[in-house]
């Protein structure tokens, strides 16, 4: 059975000794593709050297898992210097941001009090020292998810050199494959593992069923009916996963066997299996909330898919839309033609 990392990529810093070594032998051995990532100092914080990584990568190898190593230190003091800057950058910007919507204002003013809160009292000392990311990083679990956002996005910012090449695997470039041999109990080991937002859904409620998604025959685009209100909903869109995943949880219960006897009594199962198998392996291959349920808002998925392409400074004009700040900050042509050029736009603020 392959790990639960299985084909996932590792990046654990600190890794050619001590903790983020067995950290990063562990990882492999559940099936991640391990970046040793090391400033090759010696224990007592001299010299450098790539030796005591590409060691560990020996290791890794030796257990037939994948590794690579890299130089990198993420203590590094204008590292740190400029998470500093950063964090008084952002409380800037949270500060310009303001919007009419009276409950995205509301958020915007919870998350200024929770930034101060956080980042108060920070040092470039205090910033500099082993593991100092980490315990920040779990102390912000502890708050509200647009923190824990911002607290992630901040932190990956001056560490260009250790992330930007992810970008190349972020992709998946196969199809997901119907696991038929897969046994029952494994298939509800990953519903209760990673579904639960599914799972626990009443969809006897009419409230967890009143949207449905159709493709407008005059556009061709995505649209929402009214469930209980309006005709269409025989024309629905499979985007009622979670509905569909909750079936699959109630079928499943008892059964015995390969999937493919299973999908056999029950084939309307199909894509709900396929889509869990999928999930266990990718963990962002699903929106993991209930799409048809009477108070989803669109917008909120539309603020995530934007924030790829860099939008900010979000503006909501109805539960359909949002007007959006693009590229402030950006280089203009004349700074490219000149040379001049920055990269450093990150959460912009007015001049």
């Amino acid at each position: 059975m392959p790990g639960k990392l299985q084909d996932k990529v590792a990046v654990i810093t600190g890794a050619a000794r001590g903790v983020g070594r067995c950290t990063a032998l562990l990882m492999a051995q559940e099936g991640a593709k391990i970046v040793v990532a090391d400033n090759g100092s010696s224990v007592d914080g001299s010299g450098s050297s790539l030796a005591p990584s590409e060691a560990v990568v020996d290791e890794i190898k030796s257990l037939d898992g994948e590794a690579t190593a890299i130089a990198c230190d993420v203590s590094d003091w204008n590292q740190s210097k400029q998470l500093i800057d950063l964090a008084r950058r952002a409380a800037q910007h949270l500060l310009e941001w303001n919007i009419p919507d009276p409950i995205h204002q509301e958020r915007i003013v919870r998350l200024r009090e929770d930034w101060s809160t956080f980042t108060s009292g920070l040092t470039v000392k205090e910033l500099s020292e082993e593991g100092a990311l980490d315990r920040l990083l779990v102390q912000s679990t502890t708050s509200t998810e647009d923190l824990q956002e911002l607290v992630v996005s901040w932190m990956l910012e001056p560490f260009g050199d250790l992330i930007d090449g992810l970008t190349e695997c972020m992709a998946n470039p196969f199809e997901p494959t119907l696991d038929v041999l897969m046994r029952c109990d494994e298939l509800q080991c990953i519903l209760d593992e990673h579904c639960g937002y599914a799972t626990k859904v009443n969809f006897d409620d009419p409230h967890s069923t009143g949207q449905f998604w159709y493709v407008s025959e005059a556009k061709l685009e995505p649209r929402i009916g009214q469930r209980h209100s309006e005709d269409g909903a025989d024309r629905e869109s499979p985007l009622d996963i979670t509905r569909r995943i909750h079936a699959l949880n109630q079928d499943l219960s008892g059964q015995n066997g390969p999937i493919w006897q299973f999908l056999a009594l029950f084939p309307q199962h199909r894509m709900a299996v396929l889509r869990v198998q999928a999930l266990a392996q990718n963990n962002y291959s699903e929106i993991r909330d209930n799409l048809v349920d009477a108070d989803m808002a669109p917008i909120d998925m539309l603020r995530c898919k934007l924030s790829f392409f860099g939008a900010s400074k979000f503006d909501p004009k109805s539960r359909l839309w949002t007007r959006i700040t693009m590229g402030q900050g950006a280089p203009l042509a004349s700074d490219l033609e000149a040379n001049t050029a920055s990269d450093d736009w990150w959460l912009p603020v007015s001049v």
